[in-house]
């Protein structure tokens, strides 16, 4: 219970931070979807997967009427929470994977104009290094207090 929590934290607090218009040089990673990637390696089912997406999109856009792009948000990361188990490398770089996937398609069907802008490469970068860190995080965190690790 205590891990689903830990969880759920994690991304509320990273889809919080972006709500905030958080940025680095201009640029606005997206927390919200790389935080519910990192988090989909560690739940124990599709499920927690699932709720960790639905929490990240509620709490992206609290309102009763659905937009283009938190539609697109949560198709995004339900079919990474998904793919999680069909990816064969190793699951660190299964996440860098997703995260650049879903980089791509969420501008793909949002703005797909925007592919072409040094702004969208400065993002992609920011995404991966970001997801790389959340990932990195969550592994070692699970492993403190486990003996046969």
């Amino acid at each position: 219970m205590a891990r689903l929590f830990s969880l759920i934290l994690l991304v509320a607090v990273f889809t919080l931070i972006q709500s905030f218009s958080f940025s680095i040089l201009g640029t606005k990673p997206n927390l919200a979807l790389i935080a519910v990637i990192a988090a989909s390696f560690f739940v124990l089912d599709a499920w927690e997967g699932f709720f960790l997406a639905a929490i990240a999109a509620f709490l992206l856009k609290f309102s009763p009427a659905l937009t283009k792009e938190l539609v697109v948000f949560a198709a995004i990361a339900v079919a990474a929470v998904i793919a999680r188990n069909y990816l064969p490398w190793r699951r660190f770089l299964n996440n860098l994977i997703l995260v650049a996937l879903a980089t791509f398609a969420f501008y793909i069907f949002t703005a797909g104009g925007f592919l072409y802008s040094v702004l969208f490469w400065k993002e992609l970068f920011f995404n991966l290094l970001f997801g790389g860190l959340i990932f990195a995080l969550l592994f070692f965190c699970g492993k403190i207090g486990k003996k046969n690790d």
